[in-house]
């Protein structure tokens, strides 16, 4: 077996086989193309070179990603690996290939990587160092009643393409964000996954920041607003769509779980399976932010 960074003539096979592996993995129709526009709708030499194949007899049989993405906390730079789409189809399982793949992942990151993460089997993964850790939140907030409805001050209504550079400066005022190339990569970002990316303008009508959702499970990914007023945005969202809204919550925000603690249900969610590759660059962002240096404080990447 030989493993190997993709070239950009394994675009459409690489597509395949995730397509394949994860359609009979979910037991649906499984697309990539459509899961991921703005990466798999053509031939990309940013995504094959972000995968690692693993070949047998020149078939690509297996695979695995790692995105570096710009992470910051606070005002310090981590580079954060986005690992995933481990894939190896069906006539090659049980042959050590998905093994063999995540060992060169890991040495790919530890050479340029603070911090790997993927979503997936505790497991399955925890065997190549990918563990469950850290402290992240989801806040549940619940439609106005009949009776309170003028309280739903905000509107909300498809992302335009003037408003993306001011909102993607917007998202690098948090307290945490994912550095983007472009305003143009930063729309498509909110909307992988089949998520909706929407502005959200107040009474008078002036934009109040943004929101990526997914529609059919009112799951609030990612947001950004120009004032504190978390909870009569997504009040107003669960009255426009007519059922709670949940919100996904970095471990670092403490600020916004702090004002939102009294006005929605507050629990703790399952992060993501990080490999600590370099643990001072997150003690040194979680004293950026006067959190505790001892904590692992688990962002939520989109």
């Amino acid at each position: 077996m030989e493993i190997k960074i993709l070239s950009p003539e394994h675009f459409y096979e690489l597509r395949d086989l995730l397509d394949g592996v994860f359609s009979r993995s979910y037991g649906r129709e499984t697309r990539f193309i459509d899961l991921f526009p703005r990466l798999f709708s053509a031939p990309n030499p940013y995504v094959t070179s972000s995968h690692l194949g693993a070949f047998i007899d020149g078939r690509l049989v297996g695979t695995a990603a790692m995105y570096p993405l710009d992470y910051v906390v606070g005002k310090v730079p981590i580079r954060l690996i986005a690992n995933g789409n481990v894939a190896v189809h069906e006539d090659f399982r049980n042959c050590g290939v998905m093994t063999q793949l995540l060992h060169a992942v890991n040495d790919a990151c530890d050479a340029c990587g603070d911090l790997g993460y993927l979503h997936g089997n505790p497991v399955r993964y925890g065997r190549v160092g990918y563990h469950g850790c850290g402290i992240q939140y989801t806040l549940t907030f619940l439609p106005f009643t009949a009776s309170d409805a003028a309280a739903a001050a905000y509107d909300f209504a498809p992302m335009l393409p003037e408003e993306r550079v001011f909102l993607q400066k917007l998202s690098e005022t948090k307290c945490d964000y994912i550095r983007r190339t472009s305003a143009d990569d930063f729309h498509a970002a909110l909307r992988s996954a089949k998520r909706e990316a929407v502005t959200v303008y107040d009474r008078g009508g002036r934009t109040a920041g943004y929101l990526s959702f997914g529609k059919d499970n009112a799951f609030v990914e990612e947001f950004a607003f120009t004032e504190p007023a978390e909870t009569e945005i997504f009040r107003s969202l669960a009255h426009r769509l007519g059922c709670p809204v949940r919100v996904r919550l970095s471990g670092y925000d403490e600020a916004t779980r702090n004002r939102c603690r009294d006005h929605a249900e507050v629990s703790s969610s399952e992060p993501a399976l990080f490999r600590i590759i370099r643990q001072e660059k997150l003690k040194e962002a979680a004293e950026s932010l006067a959190l505790s240096p001892d904590v692992l404080y688990a962002p939520y990447l989109t």
